[in-house]
């Protein structure tokens, strides 16, 4: 799995840019929902630092993936 580089280039004038180069308000919807998806995958990876049945770490990593 390949995450692309993250970096800021723009300044801060209140948007985000996307990846097709389109910018959107800071406290747009979509950047609402981006941001949660982010946060759950942290806390999932978070969690698979633990000790956890094999059944269970492949469940979460495969949910992580998928986000």
């Amino acid at each position: 799995m390949r995450l692309s580089k993250i970096t800021t280039r723009t300044g801060d004038d209140g948007t985000t840019g996307l990846a097709d180069g389109s910018r959107l308000s800071k406290d747009s919807l979509r950047i609402e929902a981006i941001g949660a998806v982010d946060e759950l995958n942290s806390q999932i990876g978070l969690l698979l630092t633990e000790k956890l049945p094999l059944a269970v770490r492949d469940c979460l990593a495969a949910i992580q993936h998928d986000l």
